[in-house]
């Protein structure tokens, strides 16, 4: 998920807030995020705290399904809506657990396991290379609605994080992190193998360009990440990175007689010091899920963390707002200053909201 630079920060605690700066740069052709088609379903007037105006919700749909299975799956927000197919895919996956009598964390995990799969998103072989051009390091969590989670952040050499993080939760631990979520896993029976891939490897040299260019632009507010270096190694000679990052995939299963779960891996970003945790592995931020539904969220993982955001979604949900509508509040009032999307699954039906295109699927 995204990193707000450092200076930018620093900026901040000194003057109040500024506006994220605009990323003009090229995008690779086939990255670029494809126009979504307009919803023009109205957003109810409660949707956002008083004074702050309701955001214009790109991705805003969600249905009433009061009975049988459910999955709902995303591929991160900002994600092309031409590679949906993906995310259809990794619903189907899980409807099928849940056709064959599995549970609704089994059903999560494929789905999860599916996405992570596919290097088109920021997960599993898709992870997004780190600055020094070497290092991947991925999060996932799970959470059920009993009140069992899961997750492992930092981790390296694992193709599937969602599977280490469904190993935590038979261990007498909560979270790994970093070398000890890695070994544990290995431990545990999951291959050592670097999730690297030719399109991950193609996003890392195109991106690295694009701030090139950026930094090397006179009166640039790109922060110079090679004052921060903190990678073990010797930072490559032309060493840059693009802004923002991809993003998180994710699931949330709903069993007939209204058992709930959720899932959430990703790669993380490339503009990030080594070992940064973005909201994925962190307890009712990225994800929650309870008697009441399931949210798995997706964007800018410092504010969501801030927010708490999985839980408070969920806490609408419990008080008796639907899905849909409870997903399209959060997006719709989410610091406008940053993207976010989020997918969720209640006693009666779904809903995904974005304030950007974001691929995802569902089932039925």
């Amino acid at each position: 998920m995204q990193l707000r630079p450092l200076a930018v920060l620093a900026a901040a605690l000194a003057c109040g807030p500024p506006p994220a700066p605009k990323d003009t740069s090229p995008v690779p052709a086939d990255s670029r995020p494809q126009p979504a088609p307009k919803d023009t379903s109205p957003v109810p007037p409660d949707t956002a705290p008083p004074g702050s105006p309701a955001r214009e919700l790109p991705i805003r749909t969600g249905a009433a399904v009061p009975t049988g299975p459910q999955v709902v799956t995303h591929a991160g927000v900002g994600s092309p809506l031409s590679d949906a197919d993906g995310a259809e895919r990794a619903a189907a996956a899980g409807g099928d657990v849940l056709a064959s009598g599995g549970s609704a964390l089994d059903a999560a995990i494929a789905a999860a396991v599916v996405l992570e799969d596919d290097p088109r998103y920021n997960a599993g072989t898709g992870a997004n290379i780190r600055l020094d051009g070497r290092t991947i390091q991925l999060d996932a969590s799970l959470m059920t609605d009993d009140g069992r989670f899961a997750a492992v952040a930092a981790i390296e050499r694992v193709r599937n994080p969602i599977r280490a993080a469904r190993l935590v939760l038979d261990s007498p631990h909560v979270l790994l992190v970093g070398e000890g979520a890695t070994r544990f896993a290995h431990k545990l029976g999951l291959p050592d193998e670097v999730p690297r891939s030719p399109q991950a490897e193609a996003k890392y040299a195109a991106r690295m360009k694009r701030l090139r260019e950026v930094i090397e632009t006179p009166g640039t507010q790109e922060p110079d990440w090679r004052i921060y270096w903190n990678y073990p190694g010797e930072m490559p000679p032309d060493m840059v990175a693009w802004r923002y990052g991809g993003d998180t995939v994710g699931a949330v299963a709903r069993t007939a007689d209204h058992r709930f779960a959720a899932a959430l891996s990703t790669g993380g970003t490339s503009v990030t010091l080594y070992g940064r945790v973005g909201d994925v592995p962190i307890y009712g931020a990225g994800l929650f899920a309870g008697p009441a539904g399931a949210v798995a969220c997706t964007g800018h993982g410092e504010e969501i963390i801030r927010q708490a955001l999985a839980r408070t979604v969920y806490q609408a949900l419990a008080a008796g707002t639907s899905a849909r509508e409870a997903v399209a509040q959060a997006a719709a009032a989410f610091d406008p200053r940053w993207d976010v999307g989020l997918i969720a699954v209640d006693r009666d039906g779904w809903g995904v909201a974005a304030t950007q295109p974001m691929a995802h699927g569902h089932v039925p």
